[in-house]
């Protein structure tokens, strides 16, 4: 009984994205995805730099589906514009005076990401399989008859 409810979820929890108007899994095959980490003051030298208004992100490859971060790779450091759609290469200079100025440095510093794109989605899409593959193995105890009884 139990299986047959998990397995029930499951189904209905992957058919929520069938009832889209695209009617497709949301996978992400490599998906680029950039997340700001700093704002930058608009008076610092990068910006004159870069000629606009940039933010200290990080930008890295990640694997998903529904949602859910698999797996993610080549991260690095970058300066991104405002709406996180195109990012620059953080070159030597720049990285002196992020150094220097901002007290930043780009080659020693900590991965930002959150618990959940780092390991939670790792998680929950491996519980997800173990319950479908549980969900798929029959059942060692048959239903026995039960035969009335008169009292």
């Amino acid at each position: 009984m139990m299986k047959t409810i998990i397995l029930t979820a499951c189904i209905a929890f992957a058919s929520l994205s069938l009832v889209s108007a695209k009617a497709k899994i949301p996978i992400c095959l490599p998906c680029e995805s950039i997340e700001t980490v700093q704002e930058l003051p608009t008076d610092s030298e990068i910006q004159k730099l870069a000629g606009q208004k940039v933010n200290l992100s990080y930008a890295n490859k990640e694997y998903g589906i529904f949602g859910m971060s698999i797996w993610n790779s080549n991260g690095r450091f970058v300066l991104s514009d405002i709406s996180n759609n195109m990012y620059f290469e953080i070159d030597p200079q720049v990285a002196k005076i992020l150094k220097e100025k901002h007290d930043f440095d780009a080659e020693t510093a900590e991965n930002p990401l959150s618990f959940w794109k780092k390991v939670g989605g790792k998680l929950v899409f491996l519980v997800i399989i173990a319950l479908l593959i549980w969900a798929s193995i029959p059942s060692k105890n048959k239903t026995k008859d039960v035969e009335p009884t008169n009292i």
